[in-house]
């Protein structure tokens, strides 16, 4: 186990209190997977949180884990749209696009986002690229069955290179499937291509493109806070 970078640590811990004290009353909330959303908890129990009557959909089993600890009602499902999303980031480019996935998520993370008024992109600076994907895999959650035929498919459809994540042992989502993790040539590829292409094909049931997804983004470098769009902004959700 590596230590800790404490720059790292530093900027999620910054950028997970400022979007915690940005939490209201009676809000219904999407809340993320990984260190950042893990950040954003630990600032949140810093208040009275039973006395915010808050409601969440959570996006993996930790994190459900960690907002019942806290006196967070969780929702299974909802017919009723969320308020505010908020959720780690692999890759934010100037567009607000997003690759995300590192933790394996990336479907329940994508329902959550589509059915929240505003997504917030709570991250550490060093995700924010000038293009999505020239440092970082897109992964892709794939049904186990088959899964090296789905491979070849993505492979030959979409110009890149799918390794199954874990190998010898393969990573395994809360929804009990694979993820592969599409590496593609920096600067040869379109996002809005590629998510027509990986919607043709059968065995992909998800991926961690979000494109115009997020209204806003709120960036740390470990001194600051910086907001990306309008903490404002909201999505039309059906």
């Amino acid at each position: 186990m590596t230590d800790p970078d404490p720059w790292f640590e530093a900027s999620i811990s910054q950028v997970g209190g400022y979007a915690a004290d940005l939490i209201r009353p009676g809000m219904r909330l999407g809340l993320g997977t990984g260190r950042t959303a893990s950040a954003f908890l630990d600032a949140l129990a810093s208040r009275p949180v039973a006395e915010l009557e808050l409601v969440a959909m959570c996006t993996s089993k930790r994190t459900e884990e960690r907002a019942r600890s806290l006196g967070i009602r969780i929702l299974d499902s909802s017919r009723e749209p969320l308020d505010l999303d908020l959720d780690g980031a692999d890759e934010i480019d100037p567009e607000l696009n997003l690759v995300k996935g590192a933790g394996g998520a990336m479907v329940r993370e994508k329902i959550v986002a589509e059915r929240s008024r505003r997504f917030w992109v709570i991250a550490d600076s060093s995700k924010v690229v000038d293009r999505l994907g020239d440092s970082h895999p897109i992964p892709l959650e794939v049904l186990a069955f088959d899964w090296e035929g789905t491979a070849v498919r993505v492979r030959d459809s979409c110009q890149g290179e799918p390794k199954l994540r874990g190998a010898d042992r393969p990573f395994v989502t809360d929804n009990g499937n694979y993820v592969l993790d599409l590496e593609l040539a920096p600067g040869s590829w379109d996002p809005q291509q590629l998510v027509a292409e990986l919607d043709r094909i059968p065995g992909v049931l998800g991926h961690g493109l979000f494109l115009s997804t997020a209204t806003a983004a709120l960036v740390s470098d470990g001194r600051s806070v910086r907001v990306l769009g309008n903490l404002e902004a909201e999505r039309r959700v059906p």
